[in-house]
């Protein structure tokens, strides 16, 4: 008997099908005739925080959504511009990173990818060891989900670290063409599915012919980035799909550029900056924002204004230091396991807020929220869950739970996050970027993340936890405030 597909697998299945921009309450109608269960309204904010949160989704508005397939349908016939560097050329290697925005997929780690020659004949893959500092900059755009994964991490010099990753071999192009520094790389979309694409090589005058076509499209690329940004959807996509909603957004005539190419795009911004902003992600904003918002800003006096909506909202309103999915991920770890006492952990989240509740009503809606909580967590911890989960999770929530204790102490030495020297700063606020990126896929017990993303924390956790060490040493032994 054929299973019952899950809520998850129809919303694939749907948005696969999916060829235009649709509003999610047509999306919620057909998951319905396909799952055959009516939705709930709990279930349809589900629905929307799953959209918001899909690979292959872009948010429009706070119920309007863009398929990629829309995106690519547009643009798949502009194709790509690699500039060749001295890396490169003098190895006779390709490394493509970041500059296959936008057109790598999300489905795909960087080794699946297939390169052709302009015969159409695979270019061969090789898997090659190099310091980390030598190729990060290859990847600096990309965000974690296609950073090479395989590091030999050096904890005493991190910059030296080796990493194994994959790379193409140019050697017999290179020959054939006469490649040389400063010639580029035309790089055709065959088919984003199978991570397919055919190179052609240019010349350096070739390059240089192109470009002012090319300026034309970063230009209008640009204005429209200007345009969108304010939109909330907008305001914490990443790179790639800010990019995509700009060129959906384009008129015909931008879109006969010989070439698109991110680094050229990026070092031509004259309104926007690249900036890693929120949980972690590469984004675009305007550089009067990314000027102002400086490493951390200096808070006004809050105001709580009684929000009770949900425990987000409390949260956020009374300005504790987590949200609600890393209070759900710190409880199934406090819960399940005798290392934590429940009474001093919740005195660490919430302690030294003084009365902390603006109001009874506030007080009484998260109680009744707490309860309603604690009961499903419970009956979840019925259930046994891979140690290997579990073991990731505890880690991460120890992590979250040392920076919190942190945040105590130099609250106890009115020590503001803005008075730390910027190195330390930098280090709490790359941890703490961890925490709510992996945390979120934690807090949700029912939907186990995937194996890329437990490889990707297992990684992250070798190289965090050490600094980690370094990180409570400095503040709690050299800062000499206290």
């Amino acid at each position: 008997m054929p299973r019952k597909p899950t809520l998850q697998n129809v919303i694939d299945n749907l948005i696969r099908e999916s060829q235009s921009p649709f509003r999610v309450e047509d999306f919620a109608r057909e998951v319905e005739k396909r799952w055959r269960k009516k939705m709930s309204k709990n279930s349809l904010n589900h629905l929307k925080r799953k959209l918001s949160d899909h690979k292959y989704i872009i948010g429009t508005d706070a119920d309007d959504f863009l398929p990629y397939s829309a995106v690519l349908e547009k643009i798949q016939h502009i194709p790509l511009l690699v500039h060749l560097g001295k890396f490169e050329v003098d190895r006779k290697l390709l490394i493509p990173g970041h500059r296959m925005i936008p057109f790598i997929s999300n489905d795909h780690t960087e080794r699946d990818l297939i390169f052709l020659d302009p015969d159409g004949e695979e270019i061969p893959r090789l898997k090659k060891k190099f310091c980390i500092e030598d190729v990060i900059h290859f990847y600096q755009y990309a965000g974690e989900s296609h950073f090479p994964d395989d590091i030999n991490v050096n904890e005493w010099m991190p910059g030296k670290s080796q990493v194994m990753t994959t790379a193409w071999d140019m050697q017999k192009m290179f020959s054939t063409y006469k490649c040389r520094l400063g010639d580029g790389l035309i790089v055709k979309l065959v088919d984003y599915a199978k991570g397919t694409f055919q190179i052609q090589p240019l010349n350096k005058s070739q390059v240089r012919s192109k470009q002012l076509n090319i300026r034309f499209l970063n230009v209008a690329l640009e204005s429209s980035l200007v345009g969108l940004y304010g939109g909330e959807e907008f305001e914490v996509s990443s790179l790639e799909k800010q990019i995509l909603r700009a060129f959906f957004s384009l008129e015909d005539k931008f879109l006969n550029a010989p070439a698109f190419s991110l680094t050229d795009f990026l070092e031509s911004l004259k309104e926007m900056s690249v900036v890693s902003f929120q949980e972690g992600k590469v984004q675009l904003v305007p550089k009067w924002k990314s000027e102002t918002l400086g490493l951390v800003k200096e808070e006004p006096a809050r105001t709580p204004r009684g929000d009770r909506g949900s425990l987000e909202e409390i949260f956020q309103d009374l300005g504790l230091p987590f949200h609600e999915w890393e209070f759900i991920s710190i409880l199934y770890t406090v819960m399940a396991s005798d290392k934590f006492k429940i009474e001093s952990v919740f005195n660490l989240l919430f302690g030294g807020q003084g009365e902390l509740f603006l109001n009874k009503q506030q007080h009484d809606a998260f109680y009744q929220k707490l309860r309603e909580l604690l009961r499903g967590i419970c009956e979840d911890l019925k259930e046994r869950e891979s140690s290997l989960i579990q073991n990731l999770r505890d880690k991460s929530v120890e992590v979250k739970l040392s920076l919190i204790e942190m945040l105590r102490f130099l609250e106890t030495n009115k020590v503001g996050l803005q008075d730390l020297p910027t190195e330390t700063l930098n280090q709490i606020m790359d941890l703490d970027n961890f925490c709510v990126e992996t945390l979120r896929k934690f807090a949700d017990r029912s939907s186990p993340p995937d194996l890329k993303f437990i490889r990707d924390v297992r990684l992250a956790l070798k190289i965090i936890l050490p600094h980690l060490g370094q990180l409570e040493d400095e503040v709690y032994s050299r800062l000499g405030f206290y």
